[in-house]
């Protein structure tokens, strides 16, 4: 993705379809953080480095603004820090729906299902220890 072009706007009710259903086939690393975040700013480029050394064994990362400000808010950041995987907008609302309780917060998807969420900030080593373990990645 070239910069200015990775936001997607979604909804609550299509965001099952449009990123849980996706890691039917593919394991899925979602991220939910907002631009006024200083934790979720620091851990961007993290997760830039990771989808970047496995994107190509078959992994997807997303990121999921929470932000009430809209995807304007949100592109200089993605601009700034060359974020080259897609970034979902949604509002607020859909931290109650998927108990969201703190940002960043981390899903793991595998097989259609969250097999783990990690709350705050982690470093790439942690992060990277995580994504080989749970996704079986070498």
């Amino acid at each position: 993705m070239t910069d200015g072009e990775n936001i997607i706007e979604v909804s609550d009710a299509t965001f099952e379809s449009d990123v849980i259903y996706r890691s039917q086939s593919k394991p899925v690393v979602v991220d939910f953080w907002a631009p006024w975040c200083g934790p979720c700013r620091k851990e961007l480029p993290t997760l830039v480095k990771l989808f970047d050394k496995y994107k190509d064994q078959g992994l997807k990362m997303v990121g999921i603004s929470l932000d009430a400000n809209g995807p304007q808010a949100m592109q200089p950041i993605l601009d700034k820090l060359h974020v080259n995987f897609p970034v979902y907008w949604v509002g607020v609302d859909m931290a109650r729906e998927y108990d969201i309780y703190a940002i960043p917060m981390i899903f793991f998807i595998k097989n259609g299902q969250v097999v783990e969420k990690l709350p705050g900030k982690r470093s790439h080593k942690d992060l990277d220890r995580k994504i080989k373990e749970l996704f079986e990645l070498p």
